[in-house]
């Protein structure tokens, strides 16, 4: 039987990453430019003591929706299958706000 969170995703060669926060809170494309991938991992920032910075939660979709909630605290987050990881949009409740990410290629 297969498990829930089974995607069947390729392993990663490489996982570039960083934290992206927006300001002013509105729908922002987590990379600038067209950054081909395999997947995207996105989960809440926190600082070097390993608390969370944001203080609301962030939302995850594309550039007409966002809709898939990430806890302040999710360190976790989740992945996301897709082939270009500057369709990938973040939308925080507040200012200033925003996610760390992993891009697989």
């Amino acid at each position: 039987m297969a498990k829930i969170y089974d995607v069947g995703i390729a392993p990663a060669r490489t996982f570039a990453g960083s934290t992206k926060t927006v300001s002013p809170a509105a729908a922002a494309s987590l990379v600038a430019v067209s950054t081909p991938c395999r997947a995207v991992w996105i989960a809440a920032r926190m600082n070097n003591d390993g608390s969370a910075t944001n203080t609301n939660a962030v939302f995850i979709g594309d550039a007409t929706n966002q809709t898939m909630g990430l806890a302040k605290d999710d360190f976790k987050g989740f992945v996301i299958p897709i082939d270009d990881a500057q369709k990938v949009y973040i939308r925080p409740v507040t200012n200033g706000e925003g996610v760390a990410y992993r891009i697989l290629t």
